[in-house]
C-alpha cells in the first residue's frame, strides 16, 4: 500500500493518527469546563 514495503513505517503514520484523535476527543470533552484562573 503506497508503495512502502517495511511495515515499520506505517507505525508512526498511525501514532500520528492516533494523537490527533485523541486530541479532537480531549478537547471536545474539556470544551466548557470552568477554569479556576479565569475568575481572579
Amino acid at each position: 500500500m503506497f508503495g512502502i514495503e517495511d511495515p515499520l513505517i506505517y507505525l508512526p503514520y498511525l501514532f500520528s493518527v492516533i494523537c490527533v484523535l485523541f486530541a479532537a476527543w480531549y478537547g471536545i470533552k474539556y470544551w466548557n469546563k470552568n477554569n479556576d484562573k479565569d475568575e481572579a
